[in-house]
């Protein structure tokens, strides 16, 4: 039942004020397209460049930003702030392994983690220092399982008992029917509480578990789909002899000076197998890998070195037949790159030997990175150097068809050993590197099963490796249906919200089968952070699943993604990262290991989100102030966790506007804030929301915000640190600047928000103390607090004339003031968080102030305040262009409750999310309101069909 979340490879890719200085200095220009060419051995094809060849200048350092992968580019906002991940702050991931012997992932440091009589265990034994012995006891079960569905699936449960020296059992689950992949298998114990499961849509399905001797137990087979197959079980037992010596040293080893040899996979748990097909960490699906370098690949394998970088600017038209070609001197156990601006473009790289190594292709509808093009290799030849070749052609070759070349960069790579790649701040430029070069990797080898593992050995995995975020980039086949039947979403969001108890934050793939459905697994859960994926220029793609998940009935549980939104590629625009090696390779057998391949998916879109929410705790465990600093991960909580999910939700941007022409299928709408059925809170933005967290706001701030992405950000973010009084915040455009700004129709629109970071929502979901629409650039907004600390985020949500892709920024200005002394405080209830098409909602508000004051309440447009009935309200105003309606209560008083109806939407269309409130209030007669921290409520709408 379960599946990872990516895509296939096409076969086209096999292949201002941030308030501080770049931390490492890396080669930039003044100008977008510039032409430098190396002092490596290059030329050009003859004839193509006509007569109007630039200039050119030898290359000092390594290749230009703007060659680099996307994910790096955007990556660099945090790490120039001073955050590039801990080793002893490890991501985690339940996936299909992790290729150790990559440079990007490795090395490892030898530490399994295992369980023994119900305990977590460290160990650095090998697989084989526990004998396990095969006792003569097997267990073997047939049958016949199917049709199921999802509400309804066929079950079918064998019991056993184990032998009295039985340790461990091993099984196998068969089936004859190949189009089923969606069988889930499991072990019980007698008091049908489930101790390990395998889920990994594939056959067959492999399980192993401890069990205790001349105790019952039962393989327990599920199907929701509605086929029919025949299925065969097959067991054996095992006991142990033979003990493992725990390991009690410091996992993360050295000094906290980063060498080429540190380690960076930093734990291995792979109970499924016991570790008996591998001895050391491995993965034969390559999902996992790749993953992994998303959210924290070093680097190390393509890391630029300097003197063998070719840069050109050929601004060229190639026509049918025509090629520029640039040779590339490169050392045994390196690589070779190449990466090209244009349109219709290939590119291939050749050998020594003319055998071609990889190719990569840019087609008429491709966006990637702005159509950078990138492709690379690793060489071939077994010692000294040798000369690697780059044709760039029109696409196709023998097609009709004419391609333009603005820019290009080739080189070579550094070897693993000479280079920490992006690990630190004065290490290699890398073109591959993941989003926390620096974090640790713990590999947990498995789906479901593993997942549930981590869910029982929540605390002590998070004391023993200090995890503080892990990825599930899986979900499962078929999605849940609104109206689920009670119990049956429950198992995986219970098992995350065990995980969350330990202060652990998961990230999880919404699914590719487009809305809605992928619904169910991690993604479900409350406490997950849920994505779905995008295209380089914020486009929501079109697999990406999406809308209200569903709703049980039974236990009237509400589930919904997606949370975010992240970069995870197009089927014409992949992820690149890396790519595992033969896992039945011996290490001597197998040749080095630096291979980059591209997959797209949520599974994609997730690990950047567990990449940047890595970076963002780290943030807010050294330089958070201290209301909403993370505990220790041995002694955190779920608070932590929701704490550092508020963050990402918070500044987190829409892009109905920005990138209106790039989304695919799912076009999401503004909603000021609010969550949207396609892209939850919005774009996922690392550098704001680290922002949010560490830098303090104080008078007047300058920012940027613009479109030219990854270059530019999205947001401006900082926090407020305050005594108990009343707060004004002022946000107002200064002028635009960019090659484009030319093409800006007026003024941008802007939302200005405060959050409370100290108590998010419900769920960690942001926590709205005010907020106001700059729409034509300048907006204010006012609050009152009893103290705390806030984020303040001024979010770019249009450029009338322009999106995303266009060089054009916006310059800003964010000012903070105390205002009037006075204090309010309020509180909200109705009666209830989901609602069917016209079902009326009693609405209570409390407000208790410092002095006399005018209330009133927020409702959303869409729902009708049901004045007749609502003896508090003395008028309502509406605001079309806002969609809200104000509803104000008579009298004014320090202490006010009021009552009022409102009805819900009942057309089918209008099925989403509203926001109520929050809550304003005012002390001078109604010039100036105030916002009520803590007084928002989100409510669901099910409307009906008319």
């Amino acid at each position: 039942m379960g599946q990872n979340d990516s895509q296939s490879d096409t076969p086209a890719s096999r292949s201002e004020n941030d308030g501080s200085a770049s931390r490492r200095s890396r080669k930039t220009s003044g100008v977008t397209r510039r032409s430098v060419l190396g002092t490596t051995a290059a030329f050009v094809g003859a004839g193509l460049l006509g007569t109007n060849v630039p200039a050119v200048e030898a290359a000092s350092t390594a290749t230009d930003e703007q060659f680099l992968n996307w994910r790096v580019r955007e990556a660099a906002h945090a790490w120039k702030r001073g955050y590039r991940g801990r080793l002893d702050r490890p991501v985690g991931l339940t996936d299909s392994g992790v290729e150790a012997r990559h440079p990007d992932l490795g090395p490892w440091n030898g530490v399994r983690a295992v369980t023994r009589d119900g305990e977590l265990m460290l160990t650095t034994d090998g697989s084989d220092a526990v004998d396990r012995v095969e006792l003569d006891a097997t267990e073997s079960f047939a049958g016949t399982i199917g049709p199921g569905t999802f509400l309804t699936p066929d079950v079918r449960r064998h019991e056993f008992v184990a032998p009295d020296d039985a340790d461990e059992i091993t099984a196998e689950l068969s089936w004859s029917l190949a189009d089923v992949n969606d069988l889930e298998f499991y072990v019980e114990n007698a008091a049908g509480e489930r101790v390990a499961t395998a889920a990994t849509a594939e056959m067959p399905e492999r399980i192993t578990v401890d069990v205790n001797g001349g105790e019952t137990y039962a393989f327990v087979v599920e199907t929701y789909v509605g086929l029919v197959t025949d299925y065969e079980i097959g067991a054996n037992y095992y006991r142990y002899e033979g003990s493992l010596t725990e390991f009690t040293k410091d996992v993360f080893g050295g000094n906290g000076t980063v060498k080429p040899d540190t380690p960076k996979t930093v734990g291995w748990y792979d109970e499924n197998d016991r570790y008996g097909r591998y001895d050391r960490p491995r993965d034969e699906n390559g999902h996992g890998t790749h993953v992994s370098s998303i959210m924290a690949g070093s680097g190390r394998a393509s890391a630029v070195d300097p003197e063998r970088v070719t840069e050109d600017a050929p601004r060229t038209t190639l026509e049918l037949g025509e090629s520029l070609t640039y040779e590339v001197v490169a050392r045994a156990d390196t690589g070779v790159y190449a990466a090209a601006y244009g349109d219709l473009l290939e590119i291939r790289i050749e050998g020594p030997d003319g055998e071609e190594l990889a190719s990569s292709t840019v087609g008429t509808d491709d966006t990637s990175e702005w159509d950078n093009n990138v492709v690379d290799a690793p060489t071939v030849h077994d010692s000294g150097e040798a000369t690697y070749t780059v044709y760039v052609t029109a696409y196709g070759g023998a097609l009709l068809t004419a391609a333009t070349v603005e820019t290009v960069s080739v080189g070579a790579f550094l070897r693993a050993d000479e280079t920490v790649g992006d690990r630190t701040d004065d290490g290699a430029t890398t073109v591959h590197a993941g989003l926390a070069p620096n974090a640790g990797i713990v590999g947990l080898q498995g789906l479901s099963g593993a997942t549930t593992d981590l869910a029982t050995y929540a605390q002590e995995f998070s004391s023993a490796f200090n995890l503080r975020t892990v990825n599930m980039s899986w979900g499962y086949v078929g999605g849940a249906p609104l109206g689920a039947a009670g119990g049956l979403l429950a198992s995986d969001p219970s098992l995350v919200a065990d995980i969350s108890a330990a202060g652990i934050l998961v990230a999880a793939s919404a699914g590719n089968s487009a809305t809605p459905l992928n619904s169910g697994g991690p993604a479900l859960a409350d406490e997950s952070v849920s994505t779905v994926s995008t295209g380089p220029l914020d486009g929501l793609a079109a697999y990406s699943s999406g809308g209200l998940a569903a709703y049980d009935e039974d236990s009237d549980t509400l589930y919904r993604i997606p949370d975010v939104a992240a970069p995870g590629g197009t089927l014409t625009d992949l992820a690149r990262a890396a790519e595992n090696g033969d896992p039945t390779a011996s290490e001597d057998a197998q040749s080095p290991i630096r291979d980059y391949t591209g997959k797209a998916g949520t599974s994609m879109a997730a690990p950047y989100v567990t990449g940047t929410a890595n970076l963002v705790a780290e943030a807010m465990e050294a330089d958070a102030p201290d209301a909403v600093a993370l505990a220790d991960p041995a002694d955190a909580t779920v608070d932590d966790a929701l704490r550092l999910k508020q963050v990402l939700l918070a500044t987190a941007t829409e892009t109905a506007f920005t990138a209106a022409p790039y989304h695919r299928a799912h076009v999401p709408t503004y909603d000021f804030g609010d969550r949207d059925p396609y892209e939850g809170y919005g774009r996922i933005n690392p550098g704001a929301a680290i922002d949010a967290v560490t830098r303090e706001l104080s008078g007047t701030t300058r920012g940027v915000v613009g479109l030219n992405v990854p270059d530019d950000e999205r947001a401006v973010a900082g926090y407020l640190d305050v005594d108990a009084g009343t707060y004004g915040v002022d946000l107002a455009f200064d002028y635009y600047s960019g090659a484009n700004k030319g093409a800006a129709e007026g003024a941008p629109h802007l939302d200005l928000f405060v959050y409370d970071l100290e108590t998010p929502a419900e769920n960690g979901e942001p926590n709205v103390v005010a907020r106001t629409q700059a729409l034509s650039g300048d907006g204010s907004l006012a609050f009152t607090t009893d103290g705390g600390v806030y984020a303040v985020v001024a979010k770019l949500v249009n450029v009338p004339g322009a999106v995303n892709g266009t060089d054009v920024r916006g310059h800003v200005d964010l000012s903070v003031e105390t205002l009037q002394s006075f204090t309010a405080s309020g509180a909200r209830s109705d009666d209830g968080s989901a609602f069917t098409g016209g079902q009326t909602n009693q609405v209570d508000v409390t407000v208790e102030a410092s002095e006399n004051v005018r209330v009133r309440d927020v409702v959303p447009g869409a729902w009708t305040v049901l004045e007749a009935h609502s003896d508090d309200v003395v008028r309502t105003e509406v605001d079309e262009f806002d969609e809200k309606t104000y509803v104000y209560f008579e009298g004014t008083a320090e202490q006010q409750s009021a009552t009022y109806f409102a009805e819900a939407p009942e057309t089918l269309e209008e099925s989403g999310e509203y926001t109520f409130g929050p809550v304003q209030v005012s002390a001078d007669g109604g010039r100036t309101w105030v916002q009520l921290d803590g007084t928002s409520d989100t409510n669901v709408v099910f409307g009906q069909q008319t």
